[in-house]
């Protein structure tokens, strides 16, 4: 997480929140979603999630199910390139939190190396928190389309081989 905060916290009156296309699928999903609920719910603010149409259907599931109390608000964006679209949604009083993803997980896109540029050209007035979400296991490893989560079939043949060989060479 990076945070830059231009006003005291506790006179935030809205947090908006941009969330990439396929960020319901990443590890810290759950992780992140409670702390931006829980202090919605701290400051007294509303949560406007901006994001792709299918990731605002695990949102609002989400927020229903846990966090019955949150106020929010759900806008689609439906190309991560019109993020510079919110620069008429986020005023000087406003929180702008940018879920973001690691090189190589399921919600990254190469759109987001030109973040840092994006964020002092266009948001430098504003309240920032730059999240990334947590990533599950070894963080070398490589995450595909196929597998999202990064547990490889081909990983549990490998460890129960490795645990075999061990076990025939020390009993031999």
């Amino acid at each position: 997480m990076v945070a830059r905060f231009l006003i005291p916290v506790n006179t935030l009156r809205r947090i908006v929140v941009a969330v990439p296309p396929k960020a319901e699928f990443e590890h810290g999903f759950m992780t992140w979603m409670t702390h931006l609920c829980r202090m919605s719910g701290q400051l007294g603010c509303r949560l406007h999630f901006f994001a792709h149409p299918q990731t605002l259907g695990y949102i609002s599931g989400f927020i229903l199910k846990r966090h019955k109390d949150t106020r929010a608000v759900y806008s689609e964006l439906e190309d991560w390139d019109d993020l510079l679209l919110l620069t008429g949604q986020v005023n000087y009083d406003h929180l702008l939190v940018i879920v973001s993803a690691r090189r190589g997980s399921i919600s990254y896109d190469s759109s987001f190396e030109r973040l840092p540029v994006q964020i002092s050209n266009y948001f430098n007035n504003n309240s920032i928190l730059l999240l990334y979400p947590e990533q599950k296991g070894d963080p070398t490893e490589t995450l595909t389309f196929a597998d999202p989560r990064g547990w490889a079939e081909t990983q549990y043949y490998d460890r129960v081989g490795n645990w075999i060989y061990q076990w025939l060479k020390k009993n031999t």
